[in-house]
């Protein structure tokens, strides 16, 4: 399914992209207990990889079962045999700690993780800002913004720390999240998202950003991957985009691309 212009305005468009961020909303209910047991049992130095859509790959195509998962993402880019790919599309810190870390490898040595995002609202923020007008996408993301500085640490917290306590030797990689616009002429007919609220919504990324790596430095063996400069001049409307438009479902994520570009970031970190 895709989000294609439509000239006469967005009436036909905008159910497909709601339909999409709703699915990204509901991928984490998707997955279940049944799901996670699946996965191929733990070898030697066993790699665990957890978070949401980012992680799971959703962008990239060939997105498949409840979490959309994909073997276009990042973490099967790393050169590394994955033991347990747990991401799902749609999850929250407490969709981790609830079914993402059970059963976890004993052995596990490497963990990658993004999460956060949509704790913070994003479908939300993103549908404010195209759809709303400036004023509510301003409110939109200064509300996301408090969210940000006052809740997120704490429940990032609560994460890293069960992580540590199944993972006790395992080296933690904690990726961010990419600015999404280009602060570029908006080049969709769909929605509106103009230099205001482009600056707005980067600026939202970059507190999002250094929440995360402030947190993710009070944790021993934990290592933040900042993808933000892998994805300066490639957002959304860029003459390269590393980020998709609307497109349906996998909007404003990275594409095949900024799946390549998230996995060169990790792997520096490692």
């Amino acid at each position: 399914m895709s989000t294609s212009p439509n000239p006469s305005g967005t009436a036909t468009a905008r159910p497909r992209l709601l339909l999409a961020i709703a699915l990204l909303a509901a991928g984490a209910i998707a997955v279940s207990t049944a799901l996670i047991a699946s996965q191929p049992a733990a070898a030697a130095g066993a790699y665990v990889a957890l978070g949401d859509s980012y992680s799971s790959g959703l962008g990239a195509g060939g997105s498949a079962g409840g979490c959309l998962r994909s073997r276009r993402s990042y973490v099967h880019q790393l050169g590394r045999r994955v033991s347990s790919f747990r991401a799902c599309a749609g999850a929250t810190t407490g969709d981790v700690l609830g079914l993402q870390l059970e059963p976890f490898p004993g052995n596990t040595r490497l963990v990658t993780i993004t999460i956060g995002g949509n704790d913070a609202g994003f479908s939300d923020v993103i549908e404010t800002c195209l759809f709303g007008t400036p004023a509510a996408c301003d409110k939109r993301v200064g509300r996301a913004e408090r969210f940000v500085r006052r809740d997120l640490p704490r429940r990032l917290r609560r994460v890293y720390e069960a992580i540590r306590e199944r993972a006790p030797q395992a080296t933690v990689v904690v990726a961010g999240y990419p600015r999404l616009l280009a602060r570029r002429r908006w080049c969709s007919r769909v929605g509106t998202i103009d230099d205001r609220e482009q600056r707005r919504l980067n600026e939202g990324s970059n507190l999002l950003a250094r929440t995360i790596a402030a947190e993710v430095g009070r944790h021993r063996g934990f290592r933040f991957a900042d993808v933000r400069a892998a994805f300066n001049g490639h957002g959304v409307c860029s003459r390269a985009p590393r980020i998709l438009g609307i497109s349906g479902i996998g909007s404003f994520h990275p594409t095949a691309g900024g799946y390549v570009a998230y996995a060169r970031v990790v792997r520096r970190a490692l």
